[in-house]
């Protein structure tokens, strides 16, 4: 797939200088100012606070809950990312659910719902077996190699979903459900938001997960 589109170039750009750390809220705050985690709320590995209506129900509470790696798709700086990336003029409305192994956020755009999940498994080899029977329920999936890969096993779809995997976390984002020219300037396709995504995604894992 075509990797060098103007906007998606432009998007990524903006993506690496605000890095993943603080919300876009936040980001210009001095420590002292950075919000407290509180009754009701979580501080997520990033140091984002994140309340518990947003990361999801944990369900049945002798089992485990999600990880907080999988709860960062539903966090601040994914959040503003989202944002960012949609061209919208405020974050979307975002909701979570978890059904171990899985946890799910889904984004509420205008233009229809943009979903993350994330196959939390316990081990390597769970994690690799649900990425590659995911590839077999996609239509015609094909790799993502060399540096767009993010250094990442990773595959996606024409029409807009795009899988990653990190050691035992599987990501997917489905923006199957929006339609082309997106963006600030209108010129990315569902594809591109996908992709955009999950580099959000993977470089908050690979800086604090």
């Amino acid at each position: 797939m075509n990797r060098t589109t103007q906007g998606l170039v432009i998007v990524m750009a903006g993506l690496l200088l605000a890095g993943c750390g603080s919300t876009s809220a936040d980001r210009n705050a001095s420590p002292s100012e950075a919000p407290s985690s509180a009754s009701g709320s979580h501080t997520m590995p990033d140091g984002t606070v994140m309340k518990d209506e947003e990361m999801g129900d944990p369900g049945d509470t002798t089992g485990r809950e999600p990880s907080p790696a999988a709860r960062m798709v539903c966090a601040g700086d994914v959040a503003a990312d989202v944002e960012r990336i949609a061209g919208l003029e405020e974050a979307p409305a975002r909701q979570a659910s978890w059904a171990e192994p899985m946890y799910t956020c889904t984004y509420s755009l205008p233009d229809g719902p943009l979903v993350l999940s994330v196959h939390d498994a316990t081990d390597a080899r769970s994690g690799r077996d649900h990425f590659e029977t995911l590839r077999t329920t996609l239509d015609d999936p094909q790799d993502i190699v060399g540096m767009t890969g993010l250094g990442f096993p990773a595959y996606e779809t024409d029409d807009g979903v795009a899988v990653f995997i990190k050691d035992n976390k599987t990501l997917e984002v489905d923006a199957t459900a929006l339609p082309d020219h997106l963006g600030p300037d209108g010129d990315l396709s569902a594809a591109d938001v996908a992709y955009a995504v999950a580099a959000s995604v993977l470089t908050c894992w690979k800086k604090h997960a």
